[in-house]
């Protein structure tokens, strides 16, 4: 069975809906939820098995200077 990575982050409050869509337009690679939308904070959840290809998708975000910050867990 596969592990489950989340990844939270804040991103540009602009880039949610296009990272959003990218991620969308791979089946089943990774779910993103807007955590705080006035702050840019998302969370992505994505099984271990695809992580390389989220991470690059994320790398990839910056050729149009969408960047991310890890978000700070309050537990």
């Amino acid at each position: 069975m596969e592990m489950e990575h989340v990844k939270r982050v804040i991103m540009p409050r602009d880039g949610i809906g296009f990272l959003k869509a990218i991620l969308e337009s791979y089946e089943e690679v990774a779910l993103l939820t807007v955590l705080d939308g006035m702050r840019g904070e998302v969370e992505i959840i994505y099984p271990s098995g695809v992580e390389e290809t989220v991470l690059g998708i994320m790398e990839d975000m910056k050729r149009y200077g969408i960047t991310f910050e890890e978000a700070c867990h309050a537990e």
